[in-house]
């Protein structure tokens, strides 16, 4: 049996079968990719798979209209860390794994057509864009992961790390606000977590409960 012919469970339950279909996936997606002469930066379109196992409905290779405009105007507006420049990957990233499942009859056949998915993506740039760069649609993390950026911190410096969410629990409250953004009644100290600078395109870690659509 070949690795192609590995049963795979591409909307699975669990962290280890999510493990599983996403490292197939990366073994498939490098394999099209190099037989193609495509370049993809680090491991290939590995946001939109975890986000859409984590916070859309789990289902990896069944993308829709919907899907997208959850991803692009929603999830990646306040998780996501990227330069302005940086914009047009992300949506080329979409392309490119759109276009993967596509070739190797993995789009499941309650997706949107590819054609009609990849038109959409084109559709919405601009919302994405203007969303990309409404810092209302910030959330908790990605805004204290700029602060945070802002101060120098690195992501893998954990003591610096620490004074930081020190220093920032120490603040008025009012200069907290100015960065989290109001919360009436409730007295806000920092979340804890991993914070990454402005420019990687990073993610910004969530503890959002996973939605399911069957």
């Amino acid at each position: 049996m070949s690795n192609d012919d590995i049963p795979i469970n591409w909307s699975p339950e669990s962290d280890d079968d999510y493990e599983m279909a996403r490292a197939e996936l990366r073994r498939r997606f490098a394999a099209w990719s190099a037989e193609r002469a495509i370049a993809v930066g680090g491991d290939g379109p590995e946001a939109p798979l975890h986000y859409k196992w984590s916070l859309i409905d789990g289902h990896l290779t069944r993308w829709t209209r919907h899907d997208l405009n959850e991803m692009y105007l929603e999830i990646c507006p306040a998780k996501v860390i990227a330069e302005e420049e940086e914009l047009g990957e992300i949506l080329d990233e979409a392309r490119t794994l759109i276009t993967f499942l596509a070739d190797t009859d993995l789009l499941d056949p309650q997706s949107d057509p590819p054609d009609v998915l990849i038109d959409h993506l084109t559709r919405i740039e601009s919302r994405f864009r203007a969303h990309m760069t409404d810092v209302s649609r910030y959330s908790f993390g990605k805004r204290l992961a700029i602060a945070a950026s802002a101060e120098g911190v690195q992501p893998d410096d954990t003591p610096a790390l620490e004074a930081f969410m020190a220093r920032f629990n120490s603040r008025p409250r009012a200069e907290r606000e100015a960065i989290l953004g109001p919360l009436p009644g409730v007295s806000r100290p920092m979340a804890t977590g991993r914070f990454t600078p402005p420019g990687t395109r990073a993610t910004v870690p969530s503890n959002k409960k996973r939605k399911r659509r069957r």
